[in-house]
């Protein structure tokens, strides 16, 4: 069952501390990637993102992280604001009793992949060209260990809700 975290309506702190901290880490580091697109905090962006990143845009067009990286300090693309309407988050699991060749598996890979939905508004330049997209946006998350930090971004889909953009 996905967890739903609004972002209209503040996520109480008991809430929060409800939540298993995984998820907490992983909507704080998906959110801090957001607004670095924002800020073009290529830091931030570089230790959020994996080297084999794939970013879809709407239009079918691919970034790499290079690419991303070099596009944000160039202004090719410049983001002005990125919104999420709400985000929806995925971690599947194995089904309770499991096994392969009738072991139990020593590691679940899936604990460390983790999938977001969410609908979002962005407001982005390219090439000088301002438009606002409503997007309804994908986006695989992965770490490579079983800490609670070092989530990932390693694709993201986006997909137009509304057509066409708004132009400013």
């Amino acid at each position: 069952m996905p967890l739903k975290a609004q972002q209209q309506q503040p996520v109480l702190l008991d809430t929060m501390l409800k939540m298993n901290p995984a998820y907490v880490a992983l909507l704080l580091n998906a959110m801090e990637y957001h607004q670095a697109l924002v800020k073009r905090d290529v830091a931030i962006i570089k230790n959020r993102t994996a080297k084999q990143l794939r970013y879809s845009h709407s239009n079918g067009w691919v970034e790499s992280q290079k690419q991303q990286l070099k596009n944000l300090e160039t202004g090719y693309l410049i983001y002005h604001s990125f919104k999420e309407d709400s985000i929806n988050i995925f971690l599947p699991t194995m089904p309770t009793g499991f096994t392969i060749n009738g072991k139990a598996p020593l590691n679940n890979s899936l604990d460390y992949r983790a999938y977001l939905l969410f609908n979002a508004t962005i407001d982005v330049s390219k090439e000088g060209k301002r438009n606002t997209y409503q997007l309804k946006v994908a986006e695989t998350w992965e770490k490579k260990s079983k800490k609670i930090e070092g989530w990932h971004l390693t694709d993201r889909k986006a997909h137009l809700l509304g057509f066409p953009p708004q132009k400013h």
